[in-house]
């Protein structure tokens, strides 16, 4: 009896790193997969939060130098 022994070829799938790490997380646990979706989620609003005061201060000194200060300091958040 003459069998033939299948063939494994080599050959390299080029994968993104994006597809990697999503496949990466959905091999997690349901609860790694939360914790990881908290973080992201904190992190975005931190940046955000982050970004707001930065606006904020930028305007209050940029008032304060050329006079326009407003003595209300809470419109600086409204405007």
């Amino acid at each position: 009896m003459n069998t033939i022994a299948p063939t494994i070829s080599n050959s390299i799938t080029d994968v993104s790193l994006v597809d990697a790490l999503w496949t990466l997380i959905q091999s997690q646990t349901k609860s790694v997969r939360k914790a990881l979706a908290k973080r992201i989620l904190e992190e975005n609003t931190t940046k955000a939060q982050q970004k707001m005061v930065k606006e904020s201060l930028t305007k209050a000194i940029e008032e304060l130098h050329t006079g326009k200060a407003k003595h209300n300091a809470r419109a600086l958040f409204t405007d």
